[in-house]
């Protein structure tokens, strides 16, 4: 070997060790962002396409501190053997029929419904928008009882952030981004011609080459007001209902609104907010250590804890992976044959249910989940599960 290749071996040797390690979960990171119960206002950015995907995969890019870390011997992690069952969970429909509802897929004029959270127990509220860039998306309420369809508004705007849609106070929020600006609109949940309440500048990262980054805002609607906080720096904010003067919720520096009436600090994973305020009592909620909180369960290993320690669950599966509505757990069984099979499990009763077998032939179905509910396709319906008692 010749002192070039000599010197080529060390640098390549130097500069592998400085690599950092990926996240186990980052696929997880990338993909589970539309799970925040705050109606999280999504990043809207002025570039084109091309930028959106370059500025998405930045956002998980690792920074390198300014020197580089000591490389210490780490032992090999231990591999835990998956958890058998004796017997995979029945259908979820069989346990715990009243947290499925089925929703059509379509609206009458026939485009594509899609659900995002309930104005009450018994009535979804969703938009129709289609692919891409619409100039005038719609808001749709379906009823479960009556099983019927109603138009509440056309959007005036591209509906780029229909996770920030919040419900309250006999009105439906959201936010659109216009001229710079960030203007919060309602309308009634009977529908109604939007309005706005307020409107103020929104928050950008200036980027001359690839296009200005817009920051939305989360948004929630509870005692007669409606609150948000930036997606970027946080800080909650308030605004009556009907109008008027917006003001600062002293207190919230760096907090975002999580589930109303809760804020909190962001943590890893979905779901999971530390330091959680209660914006209308002032209560303050305290962190166990090592868990993924919602409000009152926690998420650590294969267990379920209540956030105040006074009860604890053994989960009957393995691999939890989301925590939603503050009751449900999506997991995996396997049982002796090896089947395994996609189950979600109730804290609220400590039942188990089924949602279909895996196969590794056939694709399963999409899960979609979201801070109030999970569905996934059904035939020509949504399979909706949800916290019917609230």
């Amino acid at each position: 070997m010749n002192d070039v290749e000599e010197a080529l071996r060390r640098t390549f040797a130097r500069a592998e060790a400085r690599i950092p390690a990926l996240p186990p979960d980052l696929l997880r990171q990338v993909t589970a962002g539309k799970t925040r119960r705050t109606r999280r206002g999504l990043v809207l950015a002025t570039a084109m396409a091309t930028c959106l995907v370059i500025w998405a995969v930045s956002a998980v890019t690792w920074r390198a501190p300014g020197s580089p870390p000591a490389v210490t011997a780490k032992p090999a992690p231990h591999i835990r053997e998956p958890r058998i069952v004796q017997e995979i969970a029945p259908p979820l429909e069989q346990v715990l029929p009243s947290v499925i509802a089925e929703v059509p897929r379509k609206v009458p004029n026939g485009e594509a419904f899609t659900p995002k959270l309930f104005i009450d127990s018994r009535t979804m509220l969703g938009y129709v928008s289609k692919k891409g860039y619409d100039p005038a998306p719609e808001l749709w309420a379906y009823r479960l009882d009556s099983q019927t369809f109603q138009r509440l508004a056309t959007i005036d705007h591209p509906i780029a952030p229909v996770d920030s849609l919040a419900v309250g106070e006999g009105v439906i929020a959201w936010f659109k981004y216009v001229d710079r600006d960030i203007h919060i609109m309602t309308i009634p949940v009977t529908g109604g011609t939007p309005r706005t309440v307020v409107s103020f500048p929104a928050e950008l990262d200036v980027d001359k080459v690839n296009g200005d980054i817009i920051h939305g805002v989360d948004l929630a609607v509870g005692d007669g007001r409606i609150f948000w906080s930036s997606t970027k720096s946080g800080g909650v904010n308030q605004v009556p209902v009907a109008g008027g003067e917006p003001s600062f919720v002293p207190g919230t520096e760096g907090l975002r609104l999580f589930s109303w009436p809760w804020a909190g600090r962001s943590a890893d994973g979905p779901a999971a907010m530390t330091n959680l305020l209660n914006l209308s009592t002032g209560e303050r909620l305290d962190d166990p250590a090592q868990a993924r909180c919602d409000v009152t369960w926690c998420l650590t290993g294969d267990q379920a804890i209540r956030r105040d320690g006074s009860r604890v669950l053994d989960l009957p599966g393995d691999s939890p992976r989301s925590l939603v509505a503050d009751r449900f757990v999506t997991m995996t069984q396997v049982d002796k044959q090896g089947r395994k099979a996609s189950v979600i499990f109730d804290l609220a009763t400590s039942r188990v249910g089924r949602l279909w077998i895996r196969n590794d032939r056939k694709a399963s179905p999409t899960l979609y989940i979201d801070t109030e509910m999970l569905y996934f396709k059904r035939g020509d319906k949504w399979a909706v599960i949800h916290d019917s008692d609230r």
